[in-house]
């Protein structure tokens, strides 16, 4: 055989691997142009589908309703959490405690469950409401204010070791209830 005939198979290997990257490139799932949502199935629940659960706080974003709660209680400036939803926020204070509040579009109260098996069928601002008392354990209390059937705010409260469950829970309801007010009401 040749000189040429011996690299000429590994001359081909390499070219082709080295044009694979290129035709890899070439394939993609992605369409061409601009992006546009796609229209969502219809609902077939029987729920009024006027607005998706999404809609239902619209631009009302969690901090916007607890930082001026907590600059006038004294806590810590509020930030961006996720972990309820997309859409919560936080702050702590020093040797007092811990709060969140949540906007959750696609979950009610009815969702809510306890891990101490309390749970409390309230009224805050007038709306329904649940209190979860030792939510997160000794000192801590969770209210869940109803939105509409499907979405919910939550107001999550946890004191420092010397808190009470009890003290959490009324510092809880007395922040929901600053909140309830500037909620949207759903269906």
């Amino acid at each position: 055989m040749s000189q040429y005939g011996a690299q000429f198979p590994k001359r081909s290997v390499l070219i082709a691997l080295a044009a694979l990257p290129l035709a890899l490139a070439g394939c993609t799932t992605e369409k061409p142009g601009n992006p546009t949502p796609s229209i969502p199935p219809p609902s077939t629940s029987g729920q009024n589908s006027s607005a998706s659960p999404q809609d239902t706080f619209g631009d009302l974003k969690a901090c916007d309703l607890l930082e001026p709660i907590a600059s006038s209680l004294g806590f810590n400036p509020p930030a961006v959490e996720t972990y309820e939803s997309d859409n919560g926020c936080g702050s702590s204070k020093p040797r007092y405690g811990t709060v969140a509040v949540y906007l959750v579009p696609n979950a009610g109260i009815a969702e809510l469950k306890s891990d101490t098996g309390e749970m409390n069928q309230i009224t805050v601002a007038g709306r329904k409401a649940v209190e979860l008392p030792g939510s997160a354990g000794k000192g801590a209390c969770l209210i869940g204010i109803s939105v509409a059937e499907k979405a919910r705010a939550t107001v999550n409260l946890g004191l420092s070791n010397s808190g009470t469950t009890e003290q959490a829970c009324t510092d809880a309801k007395s922040i929901a209830e600053q909140i309830a007010p500037k909620l949207p009401r759903g269906n």
